[in-house]
C-alpha cells in the first residue's frame, strides 16, 4: 500500500467512498500494477469495517482495475499488450462518436473548465498528478457530450488505459509536453465547433498514445 488514507469516511456510503479513493490511487499510478491489497489494512486506513472494503474491491475487480485470485488475493491489474491494443481498437471507433456529441453540446463553462485543466497540466511535471488532471480534462469533455451510456463505456476504457499511461510518463517529460499540445489543439477545435478537426486531433492523440504503449510493452517496460 502507499500513502495514508484521507481520514474517516464521511457522509457518503462507505463502499462508494473507499472505491472512489482506491480508484484514484490506482489511476494516478500511486498504487502500481501487481500491488497487493489487504482488506484489513484498507479498512484501517479509511476508518471503516472490512465489509464495505470487500464490496469496494469487488466493484473495482468488476471494473477491471483489480484482479482477484484465490491464492494471491486482490492485486492491481497489470495491462498486457494484447489488452491495450484491444482497448484502443474500441476507443478508436467510439471516441469520434462521443467527440461529435461533445462539439455539438459543449457550453462555454465546459470550455473554460477544460482550458483551466490544460493550464494546470502545462504547469505540472509529476506524472501521477498530471494523470489525475488528464482524467478530469477528459471527464469534462465526456460530460459535455450528453451521451450517458457512451460516456460510461469510454470512461471505463480510459481508466484501463490509465493503468499504462502513468507508467509510460515516468522520466519522460517530452511525452507530457506532447500530450499538453494535443489537448490544447483538441480544445481549440472543439471551441471552434469543428467536428471533423476535433475528431482528427482525438484520433491522432489516441494513435500516438497507443504507439508509445506498444513499444514500451514489447520491450517489457
Amino acid at each position: 500500500m502507499t500513502a495514508q488514507g484521507p481520514g474517516p469516511v464521511g457522509h457518503r456510503t462507505a463502499q462508494a467512498a473507499v472505491a472512489e479513493m482506491l480508484r484514484a490511487e490506482i489511476l494516478s499510478g500511486r498504487m502500481p500494477s501487481r500491488t497487493r491489497l489487504l482488506q484489513s489494512e484498507i479498512a484501517q486506513r479509511f476508518a471503516t469495517s472490512t465489509t464495505p472494503v470487500r464490496e469496494a474491491l469487488r466493484q473495482l475487480v468488476g471494473e477491471g482495475l483489480l484482479d482477484g485470485d484465490p491464492h494471491r488475493g486482490v492485486t492491481v491489474h497489470e495491462i498486457s499488450l494484447g489488452e491495450l491494443e484491444e482497448i484502443y481498437e474500441i476507443r478508436l471507433r467510439l471516441e469520434p462518436l462521443a467527440m461529435e456529441a461533445t462539439v455539438t453540446h459543449i457550453t462555454d463553462d465546459d470550455i473554460s473548465a477544460a482550458g483551466s485543466l490544460i493550464e494546470a497540466m502545462e504547469a505540472e511535471e509529476d506524472p501521477a498528478a498530471w494523470t489525475e488532471l488528464n482524467a478530469r480534462f477528459h471527464a469534462v469533455l465526456a460530460g459535455a457530450s450528453g451521451r450517458t451510456r457512451l460516456s460510461g463505456i469510454l470512461t471505463n476504457l480510459r481508466n484501463l488505459s490509465a493503468l499504462y499511461i502513468v507508467r509510460s510518463l515516468q522520466g519522460m517529460p517530452d511525452r507530457i509536453r506532447a500530450g499538453n499540445r494535443e489537448h490544447r489543439d483538441l480544445l481549440e477545435a472543439i471551441a471552434a465547433g469543428d467536428v471533423n478537426r476535433a475528431q482528427e486531433v482525438e484520433l491522432l492523440h489516441l494513435r500516438h498514445t497507443l504507439e508509445i504503449g506498444e513499444v514500451q510493452l514489447q520491450e517489457g517496460g
